[in-house]
């Protein structure tokens, strides 16, 4: 899978979240993840398996349930990160809790083939 990178920026005004990363259901599950700041922030790389999208059982986009990664590194973090996802959720995001700085994630997903 192609990397797929989000930005999200300046929560002085409040708590923001980047656009959700959606992850392919049939492409192996372990996801590497590399979090970039720049300036003074705070952030936390959240996922779900919650599925507003489910044609079995939709969740409202707002009832999502954001769970915090596993890995304490990426929870309330302020400086660059590396972490994994060993089991890959339906969708995960990042939350930047604070500061005015910027946080630009990469998420790669493994492949069973070429791009």
């Amino acid at each position: 899978m192609r990397p797929i990178t989000v930005t999200v920026s300046d929560a002085s005004g409040g708590a923001k979240s980047s656009d959700w990363i959606r992850f392919d259901d049939w492409a192996p599950s372990n996801i590497s993840i590399q979090c970039n700041v720049t300036g003074t922030v705070n952030y936390t790389v959240q996922s779900t398996l919650d599925d507003p999208n489910s044609p079995t059982n939709p969740v409202a986009s707002g009832s999502v349930t954001w769970v915090n990664s596993s890995d304490s590194a990426v929870v309330n973090a302020t400086t660059t990160k590396q972490s994994n996802f060993l089991f890959a959720p339906i969708f995960a995001r990042v939350l930047l809790n604070s500061g005015t700085g910027s946080v630009v994630a990469t998420f790669v997903q493994d492949s069973n083939g070429p791009y």
